[in-house]
């Protein structure tokens, strides 16, 4: 049987944000302490993966993704770093118009909590992390519904936090950069 796209059906289109934090960390060592106006970085050294889009225009895994939506697609972002948050952490807040047509409505937080979420057990008989325990987690996306066509290009704000001491994650600095979404008329 073939497979049927319903394509005038809205979609979640879901985008994966690695940020290198080392290199950041190096690079841009004194970030901005203030959310509200995050330091700009270059394009290199944050990595974002796409799944879900209309289609993708360029740059999959890369700082300069761009892809297509349709209005009424959920665009929903989700930020880690390199480290998967454990030693060096972030989290992508504020998406905002930076250039050309604005597309989104406005974003916001949302989590989810999964019960039963799985993660490797470490005392696990052949020591290689199965079976898995069962645990509650919360996951977060920030997201927002495409409101109308065209080009936009919008800037993508994170929050870098450092493991200090051993246990606690501190705030290095906000920064951010500007990728596109494309939504044919």
């Amino acid at each position: 049987m073939a497979e049927v796209t319903l394509s005038a059906s809205s979609q979640d289109i879901n985008i994966l944000v690695v940020i290198d934090t080392e290199y950041i960390k190096a690079a841009y060592p004194n970030g901005s302490k203030d959310q509200n106006n995050p330091t700009g970085i270059s394009h290199d050294h944050q990595f974002m993966l796409c799944t879900g889009a209309r289609s993708i225009i360029r740059g999959q895994g890369t700082g300069d993704l761009e892809f297509s939506a349709y209005p009424g697609d959920r665009v929903l972002f989700t930020g880690v770093s390199i480290y998967d948050n454990s030693d060096d952490a972030v989290i992508v807040y504020n998406i905002r118009h930076f250039q050309g047509d604005q597309v989104f409505n406005q974003f916001s937080t949302d989590t989810v909590v999964r019960n039963g979420a799985v993660q490797p057990n470490p005392d696990s008989p052949s020591r290689n992390g199965l079976p898995p325990l069962q645990k509650a987690l919360t996951f977060a996306t920030f997201g927002s519904t495409v409101r109308q066509s065209g080009r936009e290009g919008f800037g993508v704000s994170f929050g870098l936090y450092t493991l200090v001491g051993g246990q606690k994650q501190d705030l290095f600095g906000y920064y951010w950069w500007d990728p596109y979404i494309t939504v044919p008329a």
